[in-house]
């Protein structure tokens, strides 16, 4: 969303409890153009509905599973807007319809901290991914984000 949002365009992120506004401020967000809608309740799957006519990029972490139903209508609205809807889930299960592409955080390790003490200053994960036609994006190793704030590859 840093990205996004410093480009000029509108993102949304709905059903993320703790965004840390701060820390993506630091990754270069521009809070003027994102709206976030951390405790939905009941009424998640309206809150994305409502901002998918209005945003270009949306984070959704649905607080349970989604009906199948709900599910292809929002995938549809995102289409039909060219949204860009992004789903965290901790289980594939809580959707239920087949994304365009999956990704997948295999590994994770933070630098910069030391024997309790410093900060956090960069995040290394490995990821692969994968297309709705199965097609295979390979594993790749990421600084997510890199020292300098930004997000890079690792270089072998």
């Amino acid at each position: 969303m840093g990205h996004a949002s410093s480009l000029g365009h509108w993102c949304g992120a709905v059903g993320l409890k703790d965004p840390g506004i701060a820390a993506m401020m630091e990754l270069g967000l521009d809070v003027r153009r994102v709206v976030f809608v951390p405790h939905p309740r009941a009424m998640w799957a309206d809150a994305v509905a409502e901002l998918l006519d209005g945003v270009d990029l949306l984070f959704v972490c649905p607080p349970s599973r989604v009906p199948h139903g709900a599910a292809r209508r929002l995938m549809a609205r995102a289409k039909e807007r060219k949204s860009v809807l992004l789903v965290r889930t901790n289980d594939t299960r809580q959707w239920p319809v087949p994304p365009e592409a999956t990704i997948v955080l295999e590994r994770s390790s933070w630098q910069g901290a030391g024997q309790g003490d410093g900060r956090l200053a960069a995040r290394r994960v490995t990821v692969s991914g994968e297309s709705r036609r199965g097609t295979r994006g390979g594993t790749h190793a990421l600084w997510l984000p890199a020292l300098s704030g930004a997000v890079t590859t690792v270089e072998q």
